[in-house]
């Protein structure tokens, strides 16, 4: 999530504000001095953009309610929420979480958010959102925008190497692919191409094959597993991955997206919202880029998905019914979502959105074909994953075990081994 906000900050906020949607610092108030109804908000760039133009559409039907709005970064608002939510003061009506935080929240404040249940239409919502916006039998946030992956691949790289996109079937595929570009192609700067990216301190290619099988970190009674057969197996196909030599290291975001502008690798696995960034940093590659399914290791049958938001309603609201009906409205109304996604780059999680116009129609940066296609098919083939609160704390022991793997090149059986007891030890 924090990834795809940057590819998006630099869009012009002013078009977004009106002189109707006050950008105020809030908190507290639900009445106007005319007595009108008040929902308060804090969200973030593009999320806050999104919310700005559903409540401009939103009034037109409902002038007697109105909104302030709050833009904070996400550690702004996770920092005031940690403060807030015990008491429920100086807190707003509602509030945009990134979707792999909110259980954290839902689990250290149960009765911290309202249950919308009753307004959110679960089958109209991809699985897995709202897989993670439920936690112990209570909806705690409006499932909102998704991040189903794809592989997105450079056309004229493959074709200078004499790849077949349709032949990387498997992560063993993409090995020898990459190590025919590589002998083949160069950068503008006449570096060898490589396949793919990859931060050798992060768990972000273990955490993408791991999900090929629907394997969180914890399971369902909140345990961690990282030490089971399909756990290990997706370590040592990412380790198999790394130590080919196919991959470029990086560094952060900002390296990450050097990758594009340099046009120094051939693949990138990674959600939808990199569409943006991909036409943001490398405008020059029009026309070289298309996707396709991501490679398959034995045993695993599902899709992945990275990133994404939610919206919750604090419980102490005074205007609940106003919230709920404002929300629903606002993560329902197809055209919004389509213009959501069009705009700033929030890819919608509400299904019914796929049928209208920008996504049947694609995008002709990308070639011939609809490069939605993917996406859509593969957000619902995302597996079901239980949501813990330890997911984020646990990331930073995961990563460590990664760099012990990749750069160490310390054994992957005991290294996860010794996660396990770590995770155990931790989350008892």
């Amino acid at each position: 999530m924090k990834k795809r906000m940057k590819k998006v900050i630099a869009l012009t906020m002013a078009a977004a504000m009106t002189a109707s949607l006050a950008l105020t610092g809030c908190g507290g108030k639900k009445k106007s001095a005319d007595g009108e109804k008040v929902i308060s908000v804090w969200a973030w760039d593009v999320a806050l953009m999104q919310l700005q133009d559903a409540a401009k559409e939103y009034q037109k039907d409902h002038p007697d309610v109105k909104f302030e709005f709050e833009e904070m970064g996400t550690d702004q608002i996770y920092k005031k929420l940690s403060t807030s939510l015990a008491t429920g003061n100086g807190i707003a009506d509602i509030i945009a979480i990134e979707g792999d935080v909110l259980p954290g929240y839902a689990d250290k404040f149960p009765e911290g958010f309202l249950d919308v249940s009753d307004v959110v239409d679960k089958d109209n919502f991809l699985a897995s959102k709202v897989s993670e916006v439920t936690y112990k039998d209570k909806v705690h946030a409006f499932p909102w925008d998704a991040g189903p992956v794809g592989l997105f691949y450079r056309t004229d790289y493959f074709e200078q190497a004499g790849v077949n996109p349709e032949d990387i079937q498997t992560w063993d595929d993409l090995i020898e692919a990459g190590k025919k570009i590589e002998a083949t192609c160069k950068t503008p700067k006449g570096d060898p191409v490589k396949m793919l990216p990859v931060d050798p301190k992060k768990s972000s290619l273990y955490s993408l094959i791991r999900g090929q099988f629907g394997l969180g970190v914890f399971d369902e009674e909140g345990n961690p597993q990282v030490d089971s057969e399909e756990s290990i197996a997706a370590m040592e196909m990412a380790d198999k991955i790394y130590d080919s030599g196919i991959v470029l290291n990086y560094n952060g975001w900002d390296e990450y997206e050097q990758t594009v502008v340099n046009e120094s690798v051939a693949c990138i696995p990674e959600a939808v919202w990199m569409i943006g960034t991909i036409k943001d940093k490398g405008p020059q590659t029009e026309g070289k880029w298309s996707a396709i399914d991501l490679p398959k290791i034995e045993g695993g049958q599902y899709s992945v998905s990275n990133g994404g938001a939610t919206a919750a309603i604090n419980a102490k609201t005074e205007v609940p019914d106003e919230c709920k009906d404002f929300l629903k409205f606002a993560m329902t109304d197809t055209k919004l979502q389509a213009d959501g996604f069009e705009k700033y780059g929030l890819y919608p999680s509400y299904i019914p959105s796929y049928e209208e116009e920008v996504f049947q129609k694609g995008d002709a940066f990308f070639g011939e074909g609809n490069i939605y296609e993917l996406f859509i098919e593969n957000g619902q083939k995302v597996a079901e994953i239980p949501v813990s609160p330890n997911s984020l704390e646990a990331s930073d022991s995961i990563g460590a075990a990664v760099s012990k793997i990749f750069l160490n090149g310390e054994d992957v059986d005991k290294t996860m081994k010794d996660l396990q007891k770590e995770l155990e030890s931790k989350f008892k």
